[in-house]
């Protein structure tokens, strides 16, 4: 299996901002395109985040926006400079170029104050996403899973009993649409059969069984044919972080990265460049004890690594205004 050691692409300029990046994606603010992405928090009690845009084609300092909440996810909008953000219990927009904040589209039905929204994916088409919630202390099965269709602007939920609702990729067949979802602690993928005219997610089994691979599957990506790349957190003390690559339909393993420095990796994103398709991947530390944090230089960085695909997804977005 190929293996490939990512090297440092962005450092934060604060333990803060590297306390527990997620979702990067690309987008457009103003006239550039940036590498967006959300930090969950910025403390072990903060209750508060922010997001993050770095500018991919000159040196100008990062963007960062301070949110009214901790932000799961950061999804581009059709057009330029708005995100479509899950915070706290709410879907909001926010327009990065100038840090505004709209007023909540849609909350999600949860009274539990230890669940907030976590990670999402776009349906094929921008029309819909798909997004988990999760329990912040990790324990309980208290979090679900959510359909939000733009059209109507409604939230319905398609899956309960989760923990930690983390990666989703979609995939179909000649039977329809596949979601793809991890419920971190479980270490599995799980195939869901999802209607969206129905709002229905009927589970089709696992497609993917971790329980072997070291560390907990946490962010998630499609490569395009039939393969994911999966972010793996590892909460202990190892040289090096993980993400691996593997084929849906066999579970095989067939490429992998090391993150130097840096056990717990969060997400990944594959990106076209003119030298080829780069992966990268977000990773943290999340109150890691001051003599681990030490033992981890590379935490909370953001890598970048070669990979051997030539293609990879055209990226969806969300067409909230078409």
């Amino acid at each position: 299996m190929r293996s490939t050691e990512a090297g440092i692409y962005i450092r934060p300029r604060t333990e803060e901002a590297g306390f527990l990046p997620e979702g990067p994606r690309m987008m457009v603010v103003g006239q550039e395109k940036v590498l967006a992405w959300v930090n969950i928090q910025t403390g072990v009690d903060a209750q508060t985040g922010d997001l993050h845009a770095h500018h991919t084609e000159n040196a100008v300092d990062d963007l960062r926006v301070p949110c009214p909440g901790r932000p799961g996810f950061l999804l581009p909008l059709s057009g330029r400079n708005r995100t479509l953000v899950g915070v706290g219990k709410s879907l909001r927009t926010c327009d990065l170029l100038e840090g505004k904040w709209s007023e909540p589209l849609a909350t999600i039905p949860e009274a539990n104050p230890r669940t907030i929204i976590n990670d999402a994916e776009i349906v094929p088409g921008g029309k819909a996403i798909v997004f988990g919630t999760k329990d912040t202390q990790f324990k309980e099965p208290i979090a679900n899973l959510y359909l939000y269709t733009v059209d109507d602007n409604r939230v319905s939920l398609i899956a309960d009993k989760q923990i930690c609702s983390n990666g989703k990729v979609f995939g179909a067949d000649d039977r329809g649409l596949i979601l793809y979802d991890i419920d971190t602690p479980t270490r599995k993928v799980v195939r869901y059969r999802l209607n969206v005219a129905a709002r229905t997610a009927t589970p089709d089994g696992v497609a993917l069984d971790l329980a072997d691979q070291v560390g907990f599957p946490d962010g998630m990506c499609a490569c395009g044919d039939g393969t994911v790349i999966v972010a793996f957190y590892n909460p202990d003390l190892v040289e090096a972080g993980l993400a691996i690559r593997f084929h849906l339909s066999t579970g095989a393993a067939i490429e992998k990265w090391t993150m130097p420095g840096s056990p717990r990796v969060t997400c990944p994103l594959l990106v076209k460049r003119p030298e080829g398709v780069k992966l990268i991947l977000t990773t943290a530390t999340e109150g890691m004890p001051a003599e681990m944090r030490a033992k981890c230089p590379n935490a909370g960085c953001l890598f970048i690594a070669d990979t051997s695909l030539t293609v990879c997804p055209v990226p969806e977005v969300v067409r909230l205004d078409s």
